[in-house]
């Protein structure tokens, strides 16, 4: 598959430059880092989460775990984990589990950890479990500087 359709249509409409970065299969983002050869605190997971307002995704480098507590607290939500198949509707263009972390290009608002900020690079799932996205400091900074962060995992 390599990059999902929805993904590549955002990217090009912001005007980031990318590059993909082919790696072997692999299920997680930590494995993903792990296949890839990268430090893991450069390559970020989605973790979408969802109360009756709606969906969020939170974006933390995939050695961390979210915070939910802090997101609720920084959010003034009641937000939880998303079911598998919220997922799987939300991103039918990805193959199941490989859930890019630009919820702003599914229309989803985003709260992404401050670490992110002071990597050079940061990798992102790109819609299949062997392809990396790669974005320098200012891509990523262009495109998540209008959404909230905070130190919101452990």
């Amino acid at each position: 598959m390599s990059i999902a359709p929805t993904v590549q249509t955002f990217l090009d409409r912001q005007h980031v430059p990318y590059r993909l970065l082919h790696h072997t299969y692999a299920e997680t983002m930590m494995s993903s880092a792990i296949a890839a050869q990268l430090p893991a605190r450069q390559v970020a997971k989605g973790v979408v989460l969802k109360d009756e307002e709606g969906f969020v995704m939170a974006v933390v480098p995939s050695d961390r775990m979210v915070d939910i507590d802090a997101i609720n607290r920084s959010m003034n939500r009641l937000l939880e984990p998303a079911s598998q198949q919220d997922v799987k509707i939300l991103f039918r263009d990805c193959d199941h589990g490989a859930v890019p972390s630009l919820g702003q290009a599914y229309n989803m608002p985003v709260i992404w950890e401050d670490a992110l900020a002071s990597e050079e690079d940061c990798y992102f799932e790109c819609g299949d479990h062997t392809d990396l996205i790669r974005l320098d400091r200012s891509s990523f900074q262009h495109l998540m500087h209008d959404y909230p962060h905070g130190a919101i995992s452990h």
